[in-house]
């Protein structure tokens, strides 16, 4: 076939792609802890036996839509999707994952996968996604709550049309008293995404915002913001930008982290503190032993669960962020735009070894 010849030169270093996340001289060896051994070998073996077998099914590739269904399976096993970093298609998989991070003593923070919907159809059937989601919390007993993008609720067609297709999940949301966080998107949505969140908060109490680290402007935000009586949730920033509305050096990142994160503790009334890096973490026990400010560590699914243990071990809240969906793609991809750090932190958490 045509297409496969074109492609299958790639297809050559396809073992050595797989090779870089199974191989154990990944460089910094800093003491990360390894997790659930036996079920990362699991999908290590897997991906290398989708890597080796790859040029064999693109051979057998009639079509477009069979090369994208391979490429599909390819990059799942490459990811180690499965039990991995999205707890899988289905709400019944985030919620079988929800029970059994409750059961480790952790909160649950649901996503569904999606963003930048520009048709009313998929916003409004996500809004109704939401609102069932809360519902088989409830009636499961999960500990928890959801986090939503702005832009996977209509952002893009209009603040005003995106509102209003939030509050019936906030409304959800308040009969037990759950908190709503939005996750913060790329530079263009955040004025958009402050302002709903300030809506929200005229209704409800429990709402967050996550606040990235390496944009400019997250000073001002935050003093917005607290003001406001919102929960925060601090990242380092996962989205590409400009180096005139964002910080652009690791280092330079992890001292805004850190300044916004003593504004947190002194200012705030709740908050959540979200990173895998063991410098931030440190910190941040450090600030708990000197301010009483209630907050949670958050966590991603997948990423550095016996730290997650450790934590629990000390008295403290740490939270799992939990996606599903099968619209997967641009949140995986965003983990592999952070700094090599943190990408390192995830791969080693994948391959156990």
């Amino acid at each position: 076939m045509i297409i496969a010849n074109y492609i299958r030169p790639w297809a050559k270093g396809w073992g050595t792609f797989a090779g870089f996340f199974s191989r154990d001289d990944l460089g910094e060896r800093r003491q990360i802890d390894m997790a659930e051994t036996v079920d990362r070998t699991r999908n290590t073996t897997e991906m290398r036996r989708s890597a080796m077998d790859f040029p064999r099914r693109l051979d057998r590739a009639r079509n477009l839509s069979d090369l994208a269904e391979i490429g599909k399976r390819a990059v799942e096993a490459a990811m180690g999707r499965s039990h991995q970093w999205v707890a899988g298609d289905t709400m019944e998989d985030a919620l079988h994952v929800a029970r059994e991070v409750n059961a480790r003593g952790l909160d649950a923070l649901i996503n569904h996968l999606g963003e930048h919907h520009r048709d009313k159809a998929p916003v409004e059937a996500t809004s109704q996604e939401y609102v069932r989601l809360l519902a088989a919390m409830r009636s499961n007993g999960i500990r928890g709550g959801v986090s939503l993008k702005p832009t996977q609720f209509g952002l893009l067609l209009g603040r005003e049309y995106a509102l209003s297709q939030i509050l019936p999940v906030l409304d959800e949301a308040k009969k037990d008293g759950r908190t709503v966080w939005l996750d913060m998107e790329s530079v263009p949505t955040t004025d958009d995404a402050i302002w709903i969140c300030e809506r929200l908060l005229e209704r409800h109490d429990q709402v967050g915002i996550c606040l990235q680290a390496n944009l400019k402007r997250t000073s001002g935000d935050l003093e917005r913001l607290l003001r406001a009586g919102a929960r925060i949730r601090l990242v380092k920033g996962a989205y590409k930008e400009s180096p005139d509305v964002a910080l652009q050096s690791r280092a330079e990142i992890d001292r805004a982290y850190l300044a916004h994160l003593e504004t947190l503790f002194t200012r705030a009334r709740d908050f959540a503190v979200a990173t895998h890096d063991d410098r931030m973490v440190a910190r941040t026990l450090e600030l708990a032993k000197a301010h009483p400010t209630p907050f949670d560590f958050a966590m991603l699914q997948g990423v550095r669960d016996p730290l997650e243990r450790e934590l629990i071990g000390k008295g403290q809240r740490v939270e799992k962020y939990i996606s599903y969906g099968p619209k997967w793609l641009p949140y995986f991809s965003r983990r592999l735009r952070e700094w090599p750090r943190d990408i390192l932190v995830m791969v080693r958490s994948f391959v156990g070894g």
